[in-house]
């Protein structure tokens, strides 16, 4: 049951039966005016002219007031509709003779009534359709919005998985690089050792240091003819041989 009243409540409150109304009241207007239009025409044209000439004239007035109803936004008075509803009571007035005072004051009533209400509907219809119609535009530019920022919240997200990727191998790539550097500072230090005296001096290779620890005075064996090779690690001269 909520569904069927969900579904009657929006048929009911869509733009498509404004226009569906307001277009009932449209061609109800052009009858009215044709008729109204005929009365004062036939006085002055044959019968043939009269009807084609008030038809036309009744079409012309309905979708000029349509057309300046749906687009009043573009005008600089805001009090068109006003003044069109106004123009349609009276011609209901007119073409149902609501100005014979000779009538019982019943019938002018009830005719005055008519063409009040008739005044009323189109005016409510017309601001009707045109806040309609802006709600409707606006909620479709507010749909179209969210899809582009939906797409945009995709793509933001693909680039920060992108980087995140990105970052977790240039994290890798960082701690590879701090690995070897250790490495090569360990063996820095190693080869740094290889050439230094114990008096603390640094020579370029181990042929100069072996040279000078002949003369070093922190050498226990000074004086003594020392070879290059006592350096050299003694797996190293295993290999040698």
């Amino acid at each position: 049951m909520s569904k069927i009243v969900s579904a009657i409540a929006n048929t009911i409150t869509s733009l498509g039966m404004v226009i569906f109304v307001l277009l009932m009241t449209v061609v109800t207007m052009l009858f009215v005016g044709h008729g109204l239009y005929y009365q004062v025409f036939v006085k002055c044209m044959s019968p043939w002219q009269a009807d084609m000439a008030a038809w036309i004239l009744s079409c012309g007035i309905e979708t000029t007031v349509l057309v300046i109803t749906a687009n009043v936004k573009y005008f600089s008075s805001k009090q068109l509709p006003i003044f069109f509803a106004i123009c349609s009571g009276f011609i209901v007035l007119f073409f149902i003779d609501a100005f014979n005072t000779t009538q019982p004051i019943l019938d002018i009533a009830v005719r005055w009534f008519i063409g009040a209400m008739v005044c009323g509907l189109n005016y409510v219809y017309s601001e009707l359709f045109v806040k309609k119609f802006n709600d409707e535009l606006q909620a479709t530019d507010m749909i179209k919005q969210i899809e582009t920022l939906k797409q945009e919240n995709e793509e933001y997200n693909r680039t920060i998985s992108l980087i995140k990727s990105e970052l977790s191998v240039a994290k890798e790539d960082s701690v590879k690089l701090l690995n070897q550097l250790v490495e090569l500072e360990e063996f820095k230090r190693r080869e740094i050792e290889k050439v230094t005296c114990k008096c603390g001096q640094v020579f370029t290779s181990i042929y100069k240091l072996a040279a000078h620890k002949a003369t070093c005075s922190s050498n226990p064996n000074k004086g003594q003819k020392v070879s290059a090779f006592d350096d050299v690690p003694s797996n190293r001269i295993r290999v040698m041989k």
